[in-house]
């Protein structure tokens, strides 16, 4: 379970990032960042919520990480 929430935290995180990065780049006109901002237009203007469901998995991932460990 914390592997996979650890995993899926650290996609949540290069998920944000690429949308912050699209976000940045749809005003020069580029094509890909186009391409990504029309797949979300929610996450193309507010890429911290992916950043705060990643922060929140992460969070889950070492709780159940150090619950595991004091057993």
């Amino acid at each position: 379970m914390a592997v996979i929430s650890f995993l899926l935290a650290i996609l949540l995180g290069g998920t944000a990032f690429l949308f912050k990065q699209a976000a940045s780049q749809i005003s020069v006109g580029t094509s890909w960042a186009g391409e990504i901002c029309s797949t979300s237009q929610m996450f193309c203007h507010h890429p911290e919520y992916l950043a705060y469901a990643g922060f929140g998995l992460m969070t889950v991932a070492i709780g159940t990480k150090l619950s595991n460990l004091s057993r």
